[in-house]
């Protein structure tokens, strides 16, 4: 079977309503005089709970559980993650349970994403003000417990950045290349955030097993490029494991992944940054967040106004909406 035919096959629960929209950012265009035309992929829109990138890989990571008899997945994270909120909404949308373990003390007042936690009413645990790695360090217990309850759950590991939920920017390539052809858009360039690795493996995996009609560009928010470059090799090679399909290539000859805007690392602001947060709305009327999106945005400007893109280019957005009404 080909690329397309193997991803087809593995187990999926359908949440999204794709393909989300590929919009011009002709303002944008505009005010950058930008020698190419610029779209932008609204990620942000993927239809549940507040949207977002996890929606695609949940679609495959809650495939999976339920494909191995699960009743109910385990996300963790911090107290505004995106990806917990995600994944209660997802549960609920896909007829499925969900327990959240915040690594923080129980707010006196929700706000953010704990609002939309709390409309979900889904279970949570909170740990304490403690590091990603004495949480990770809790989840046996949590899954032990799970287990006496009588249940067969399944635990979503590293933020979904897994060769599973990986699966959903792989499969996000053969809908942008598709729109393409429809909307005969002659984009070559797609940009997207570069956190534990999760989407940046899934487009490069996808773009390399499509022949590579893409060049794909990263633009790290937490970590230098080594690093990065490490993380999503390791979640290629989980993803070959899952498909059986090689890939025979350096990850560092399939993308560019930069480094030069991630600033102090991770939800730690750069002044240009804190400014896109507020320019973008103003100039596009769409909202971006303040841990990926913006040093995306601004990667993304800096590079075009550079003509790095030699060709028409498309920025992800990958959402975040419910943390930013924590982040003011």
């Amino acid at each position: 079977m080909n690329f397309e035919q193997v991803i087809n096959s593995l187990p999926r629960q359908l949440l999204a309503p794709l393909p989300t929209p590929i919009q011009r950012l002709a303002a944008s265009e505009k005010i950058l005089d930008s020698p190419v035309k610029l779209y932008i992929k609204r990620d942000d829109l993927t239809g549940v709970g507040a949207g977002g990138n996890k929606v695609r890989s949940l679609e495959y990571i809650i495939g999976r559980a339920k494909a191995d008899g699960c009743d109910i997945i385990v996300a963790s994270g911090n107290g505004q993650s995106n990806l917990c909120s995600l994944a209660a909404a997802c549960a609920a949308r896909a007829g499925i349970k969900c327990l959240i373990v915040h690594n923080c003390e129980k707010p006196d007042t929700s706000a953010g994403n704990s609002i939309l936690n709390d409309l979900l009413d889904v279970e949570r645990i909170y740990i304490g003000d403690v590091d990603s790695t004495r949480r990770e360090e809790y989840m046996p217990l949590v899954m032990q417990v799970l287990k006496d309850r009588g249940q067969n759950p399944y635990l979503i590991r590293n933020g979904a950045t897994t060769g599973c939920g990986a699966l959903g920017y792989a499969n996000a390539v053969i809908e942008i290349r598709d729109q393409c052809r429809r909307q005969n858009l002659e984009i070559k360039h797609i940009f997207a955030p570069g956190g534990n690795g999760g989407i940046a493996a899934g487009l490069i995996y996808g773009n390399a097993m499509l022949g590579f009609p893409f060049k794909i560009h990263i633009i790290s928010v937490e970590d230098d490029t080594p690093t990065l470059t490490k993380h999503i090799e390791t979640t290629i090679a989980e993803m070959r494991r899952i498909t059986a399909l090689p890939f025979d290539f350096q990850v560092k000859d399939c993308a560019d992944i930069s480094d030069a805007y991630r600033g102090e690392g991770w939800a730690i602001n750069t002044d240009q940054s804190r400014q896109m947060v507020k320019t973008f709305a103003r100039t596009e009327g769409i909202y971006i967040e303040n841990v990926y999106t913006s040093k995306l945005m601004v990667g993304f400007e800096d590079m075009v106004k550079k003509g790095l893109t030699g060709g028409d280019a498309l920025v992800i957005h990958t959402g975040g909406f419910g943390s930013l009404f924590s982040q003011y």
